[in-house]
């Protein structure tokens, strides 16, 4: 079956059945739980119950309608959009198809009585069963279901289901008679009550189920937290842990992906605590191949929960305690870069937009009272951050530019290289000057770099460049010292050969 929740129709679709047999495959037994979901829950039975016990399917039928009303229904949703076929044809060919199982499952039982499973004696009772493999599937699927009709409890029947698994001896025979107990218990799982009974209730959030599904499904059940569960969930986890049990694990998986599409929040938290915990869940929910598990019924569920969180409301909330604008454009740049959908991801490219307006990186990061080095690193800054974000090409490039505009602007407007020249009053003086202005983080690699590197290189090249830069050495270890810090110097900024 696939994880995502098919429509009855779709699954009416997937489940058509056209031999006796076809009717204990897994979307025919999901299809059973759905359309007889009243019939079970009154008689507090699986399909696994009702497809193998010949008094229950004598219910069923007496109860007339609602017999008759699931079968109209099956029919017609599987001859919905096919040619040359009626209604009422499928619907005889329904009741053949489940006569036949009936008349089948009672002469089995004339020709030998069926009995209760007994954890204990288990071994013993599967040694007794039919070599042929399909004869044994059906006649430990009887016995199961006889056993499973003694108790009325979901956790009493799961309780049992796992004694089972837990008590069925190693051999060649093991993997194929944990067949019957491990669909009869992925059937459990998949109705919310039965869940709920391995599981305990989920509160007013739903990320700490959606978590422990994950672990038990898909993870490593060992380091499930179980501390709030039943015990029911811990020999659960135990078994998924030694054994495969597919379908426990859709189940599990189906009810995982159900829970992220539906309205629950995960958390109870502020919206950025929400947001955390919506970022940790959807890599959990995506598998090698790329896919989303449920496909993209959970990527667009994923989608809405973050648009719920990525809006004008909730935007400073999720920003968090960052008062520098570098830090609030960081931080969205990572909230853009897990966050999945077209909405959200054009509402954080026009927020990130406003946050590098001219007047926004003026204001905040080169206010005119600031030290000219300063302001330049801060813009600097912004750049490193935009230059390695995620962004498209074009959008990064369109911030950079700007960011490369804003810088261009201060140098000209502040006069930078003209006072630096006309200040110094040595070639040592100014090339000092012009090296700390070229020292990675204060200038945006590009135009205005090389400018101040080929404006520093000129003064070194002058006559009086070195002796002037070694006038205050008085020994000649302070000489070494020197040329050292300048050949240091020179490489840090680019201009050794």
């Amino acid at each position: 079956m696939s994880d995502a929740p098919h429509t009855d129709e779709q699954l009416a679709k997937a489940a058509h059945c056209a031999a006796p047999d076809d009717l204990y495959s897994l979307n025919a037994r999901e299809l059973i739980s759905r359309t007889c979901r009243a019939f079970l829950d009154g008689v507090r039975a699986t399909p696994t119950e009702l497809l193998f016990n010949a008094d229950l399917q004598r219910k069923l039928s007496d109860a007339g309608t609602n017999y008759a009303g699931a079968v109209q229904k099956i029919a017609i949703a599987q001859v919905s959009g096919v040619k040359n076929r009626d209604v009422a044809g499928r619907i005889k060919e329904i009741f053949a198809l489940c006569d036949t199982v009936r008349d089948r499952l009672l002469k089995a039982t004339a020709d030998a009585p069926v009995d209760i499973l007994v954890a204990a004696t288990l071994a013993q009772q599967l040694g007794s069963l039919p070599a042929d493999p399909q004869e044994r599937e059906i006649r430990l699927s009887m016995m199961l279901a006889k056993t499973l009709q003694e108790d009325k409890d979901w956790a009493g029947k799961a309780r049992l289901i796992l004694s089972f698994l837990a008590a069925i001896p190693e051999g060649r025979d093991a993997l194929a008679d944990q067949v019957p107990f491990d669909k009869a218990l992925g059937e459990i799982l998949r109705i919310p009550i039965g869940l709920d009974a391995l599981l305990g209730k989920h509160q007013k959030s739903i990320g700490a189920r959606i978590q422990l599904l994950h672990s038990l499904a898909l993870g490593k059940p060992g380091a499930a937290d179980l501390s709030a569960c039943p015990p029911l969930a811990r020999d659960l986890a135990d078994l998924l842990a030694r054994h495969a049990l597919p379908a426990t694990r859709a189940a599990l998986r189906s009810q995982m992906v159900a829970a992220t599409i539906g309205t629950y929040p995960l958390t109870t938290g502020s919206a950025a605590t929400e947001l955390s915990a919506l970022f940790d869940l959807t890599p959990k929910l995506r598998e090698k191949s790329g896919q989303y598990i449920g496909g993209e019924e959970v990527e667009a569920a994923l989608a809405r929960r973050m648009s719920r969180l990525i809006n004008d409301q909730t935007i400073y909330d999720i920003m968090g305690n960052t008062p520098r604008l570098a830090d609030r454009l960081q931080r969205c740049l990572d909230i853009y870069g897990r966050t999945i959908g077209d909405q959200n991801l054009d509402f954080l490219k026009k927020y990130i937009d406003y946050l590098l307006q001219e007047r926004t990186v003026s204001s905040d990061v080169a206010p005119k009272d600031t030290p000219m080095t300063q302001r330049l690193r801060g813009v600097t800054e912004l750049h490193q951050i935009v230059s390695a974000s995620n962004l498209s090409a074009v959008f990064r490039g369109k911030l950079a530019m700007r960011l490369e505009e804003v810088q261009a602007h201060m140098l000209e407007e502040g006069a930078v290289l003209d006072r630096i020249v006309k200040r110094g009053k040595s070639s040592a003086d100014k090339a000092v000057a012009l090296m700390d202005l070229c020292r990675p983080g204060t200038l945006i690699k590009g135009p205005e770099l090389r400018r101040a590197q080929e404006l520093a290189q000129r003064y070194i090249k002058q006559d009086d460049f070195l002796p002037s830069f070694m006038a205050g050495a008085t020994s000649e270890e302070d000489k070494k010292r020197l040329l050292i810090d300048l050949h240091s110097r020179l490489a840090e900024i680019g201009l050794t050969d």
